[in-house]
C-alpha cells in the first residue's frame, strides 16, 4: 500500500521549532506518512502569498495528498478552522482566504467539499490558542491521510472566506488582474491564468512598463529585455533573463496588471 502524502506550507520558517512540532504530531498519528514541504518561507502573515504558493503546487501534488496550510495571523480569534477537498486532494487550515485560491482553478471541481473542523475529539489537547497548526490542523491531516472522509472531521459549510484580492476578469480591452507573487529571481507572477489571455498579440501593462514581447522560456529574452511568458503554473508572468524584472518595471505585489489585445 502506498504511504499517504501530507504536504505542508507555512510562514514559520525553519529557524524555530514550529515545523518540527507539527511534523512530530503528524508522525505520531500516521507514522508511515511521507511529509512533503511545499515551503515554510511564506512572508510572515502574508495570506495572499501563501495562497498563491499553495495553488501553484496543488496540481503537482499526488492524488489523495493532504495539505497542512498555516499562514494564520488571526490564530486564536473567531476565524474558523476548515478543511476542503477538490480534485482529489484535501487541505486543512484557517478560513482566512488561504485555501480559497485553489478553488478558483478552472479544472474539474465536481468533488468539491468544505467543512468547518468541529470534531474536537480528533484535535490534540490541550489546544494552544496560538498554535492551531500543531493542535488542530496537523492531527486532522493525519486522520484524513489515514483514510477518514472529510465529512467525518467537521460540519459541511457552503462557502469559505475569499482571498482578499479580486479575481482577474475580462474587460472590453482585454483582462485586468494583479501581481500576486514575486519569486526569488524577481519574476513578477500575476493571477491571470492562460485561459483568460487574448488570442494573438497583446501587451501587458504593470508598474511603469508596457511589455509587448512574449517568449516561451527565459533564455529567449535578450540582454536587459523585459518579456512576458506563461509560467510553469499556467499563469502570466513578467520576467527577464539574468535580472530582476520586478525592479526594472517598478512594481510590487498587489499592483494592477492590464492586458490589452493587439500589438
Amino acid at each position: 500500500m502506498t504511504p499517504p502524502v501530507i504536504a505542508m506550507i507555512s510562514d514559520f520558517g525553519v529557524r524555530d521549532q514550529y515545523v518540527a512540532a507539527m511534523k512530530g504530531v503528524i508522525l505520531a498519528a500516521a507514522p508511515d506518512a511521507q511529509i512533503l514541504d511545499i515551503t515554510h518561507d511564506v512572508t510572515p502573515g502574508d495570506v495572499v502569498e501563501g495562497a498563491w504558493l499553495l495553488a501553484a503546487a496543488w496540481r503537482d501534488l499526488p492524488q489523495g495528498a493532504v495539505v497542512v496550510a498555516v499562514v494564520d495571523p488571526g490564530v486564536g480569534t473567531e476565524r474558523r478552522p476548515i478543511g476542503i477537498k477538490i480534485r482529489g486532494r484535501m487541505a486543512v487550515g484557517p478560513d482566512n482566504g488561504l485555501l480559497e485560491l485553489v478553488t478558483r482553478d478552472p479544472g474539474d471541481a465536481r468533488d468539491a467539499e468544505a467543512v468547518e473542523l468541529t470534531v474536537r475529539a480528533l484535535w490534540r489537547h490541550p489546544v494552544s490558542p496560538v498554535f492551531h497548526g500543531r493542535d488542530i490542523f496537523s492531527p486532522i491531516a493525519a486522520v484524513l491521510a489515514r483514510g477518514t472522509p472529510l465529512r467525518e472531521v467537521g460540519d459541511a459549510i457552503d462557502a469559505i472566506v475569499p482571498l482578499s484580492i479580486a479575481r482577474p476578469g475580462r474587460t472590453a480591452e482585454g483582462v485586468i488582474g494583479h501581481i500576486i507573487h514575486v519569486d526569488r529571481f524577481g519574476n513578477v507572477v500575476t493571477d491571470i491564468p492562460k485561459e483568460l489571455l487574448p488570442r494573438g498579440q497583446f501587451t501587458v501593462g504593470a508598474g511603469n512598463s508596457v511589455v509587448s514581447r512574449q517568449v516561451s522560456y527565459y533564455r529567449q529574452a535578450a540582454e536587459d529585455e523585459v518579456v512576458m511568458l506563461v509560467n510553469s503554473a499556467g499563469h502570466l508572468e513578467i520576467a527577464m533573463h539574468g535580472a530582476r524584472a520586478v525592479d526594472r518595471i517598478g512594481a510590487r505585489r498587489g499592483d494592477a496588471v492590464e492586458v490589452r489585445a493587439g500589438g
